[in-house]
């Protein structure tokens, strides 16, 4: 999300990115003598399995797991996925399910989201009923997930209405993402929200007109300025001074936090953005082109 974190929770509308990296969901029925099962195992960017659980059909009984708190998320997940579709593994059939990240874990780049939408798909239900039922959060990066394009997001009452637009920035090269070293947890922070100050209904309005000139401008210092408008409302609501101010304040570019604020990426701009935050010991840091897909 490049404008509206935490914002769009009430009411503003949120411009968001689709990352060129995502996951795959791979579903195969076998026979199993051993009875009904779900043999599910998960594989990250470097085909090594980070998680592994066996589920009995068709109650979604744990058998084993490798990591239970993840087990009972994934259970969550597929017993809310059969209150949507009462026929969704109400069998006595077993399966093969594998998922595989074509990103690094740590990179904090939806591994959540893109499973409700394929778990969406598999199920036949709908992938915000699906997320609104499973989580809390605002549902932008399932939506993103299933358009795959840039867009403007608002939900109210858990009804989203979703703009998707092209991005024609002629700019994209003095835009960078720089990976912070740490990965923060976007459920954890939402629930920190409801313990800090509200947005005030004209910080909502002025994150909404800043997303939705960042959809038009294809000016570079007016997009920064905005950027730098966002930051600015976002640190004043929940109380935080920007990173940059905190971390940066040598660097010339403009920084603007992402997603969950302290961890995860940063978006930084500028012509010696690689070389400064190198400099400064942080080595992940990708190219818009290399990190946005603007194209589907």
């Amino acid at each position: 999300m490049l404008c509206g974190e935490y914002a769009v929770l009430q009411g503003a509308t949120a411009l968001a990115l689709p990352t060129r990296q995502g996951q795959y969901l791979t579903v195969e029925k076998i026979d199993d003598r051993s009875g009904a099962i779900i043999h599910w195992q998960s594989f990250d960017a470097l085909d090594e399995c980070w998680f592994s659980a066996e589920i009995g059909l068709p109650h979604f009984n744990i058998i084993e797991a490798t990591d239970m708190t993840i087990a009972i998320q994934l259970i969550r997940f597929l017993i809310t996925a059969r209150a949507l579709n009462p026929l969704f593994l109400n069998t006595n059939e077993s399966y093969k399910i594998e998922t595989k990240l074509e990103f690094e874990r740590e990179e904090g780049l939806g591994s959540s989201s893109t499973l409700t939408h394929n778990l969406a798909l598999w199920s036949n239900t709908d992938v915000f009923k699906l997320h609104f039922n499973a989580f809390k959060g605002s549902g932008f990066d399932v939506a993103i997930a299933q358009l795959q394009q840039p867009l403007l997001y608002q939900v109210n009452h858990q009804i989203p209405t979703v703009e998707t637009f092209h991005w024609n920035k002629p700019f994209n090269n003095q835009l960078f993402f720089v990976h912070l070293n740490k990965k923060q947890n976007s459920r954890n922070e939402i629930e920190k929200l409801k313990h800090r100050p509200q947005f005030s209904q004209r910080q909502l309005e002025e994150l909404t007109r800043v997303s939705k000139l960042l959809t038009h401008t294809n000016d570079y210092f007016e997009f920064c300025l905005l950027l730098e408008i966002a930051e600015e409302e976002v640190g004043a609501a929940l109380g935080r001074t920007s990173i940059k101010l905190t971390d940066f304040s040598d660097f010339k570019g403009t920084i603007k936090s992402l997603g969950a604020w302290g961890g995860d990426y940063i978006l930084a701009t500028g012509d010696n953005t690689i070389n400064y935050f190198k400099d400064k010991g942080y080595y992940k840091i990708k190219t818009f082109n290399e990190m946005i897909l603007t194209e589907a």
